[in-house]
């Protein structure tokens, strides 16, 4: 009896072994894939970023759409199931630092066939912003009370600089390093620096390069003025 049922253990065993019969073909996985082209899409005042996506794996010839937040991007697959196609960078909510994660998804269809095709990916925004909380400071505390500055946008692993313009620049203020790959800091600092007046106006430059420019990019700019109450 145990010899017996050694040998249904055996047969059973080799049942489970066997090979599909021939036609029987499993449904693969599908190997289309998406990337896009930069590790953080910086929108400025005028607009949002370029975004490239780049695809493969798809039918030739197929259709796709690619979507995700505020980017909707239509291209066709070439003859070897591949594609490369620009539009813009998916938008934040808000005009304030920060930074967004958006996935796209680029969905092909087939049209001869009926198919459909699929590939995710995600793409990282940020808003290339400054904002200083609070905003006004009493006078008599404007050279000890320090403010909450926040920013986003500005070039990863350098030094963030503000400088203060009358005409000329006047005064300089070095933050911390932006981080991340959207470049983002938070510090706090005096909202006026050392030695300069109350009872004026500045211009207020920030940006990512230690000696001033007017071409620098990342580049933010503010009207600040203090007034003696």
């Amino acid at each position: 009896m145990a010899a017996f049922q050694r040998r249904l253990a055996i047969l059973a065993a080799t049942a489970c072994a066997l090979p599909a019969p021939a036609g029987a073909l499993a449904a693969p996985a599908s190997a289309a894939m998406i990337s896009v082209d930069k590790a953080c899409y910086v929108n400025t005042a005028t607009g949002p970023a370029p975004l490239k996506v780049t695809g493969s794996g798809f039918d030739p010839g197929e259709s796709v759409q690619i979507a995700g937040g505020t980017t909707v991007i239509d291209t066709t697959a070439d003859a070897t199931g591949s594609f490369t196609a620009t539009g813009t960078a998916p938008k934040l909510s808000t005009k304030a630092p920060g930074t967004q994660r958006t996935t796209l998804t680029a969905t092909g269809f087939d049209a001869a066939t009926g198919t459909t095709t699929s590939a995710r990916t995600t793409a990282l925004s940020a808003n290339l912003a400054v904002s200083i909380n609070p905003l006004s400071v009493p006078v008599n505390e404007l050279r000890k009370r320090k403010v909450t500055f926040t920013f986003s946008g500005f070039t990863p692993g350098k030094d963030i600089y503000g400088y203060y313009l009358r005409k000329r620049v006047v005064a300089k203020t070095r933050f911390g390093r932006a981080t991340g790959r959207c470049g983002t800091l938070t510090q706090k600092a005096l909202l006026l620096p050392p030695g300069q007046p109350t009872m004026v106006r500045y211009g207020f430059v920030f940006e990512s390069v230690s000696h001033y420019s007017k071409t620098a990019f990342p580049r933010v700019t503010a009207l600040v003025q203090f007034l003696t109450l």
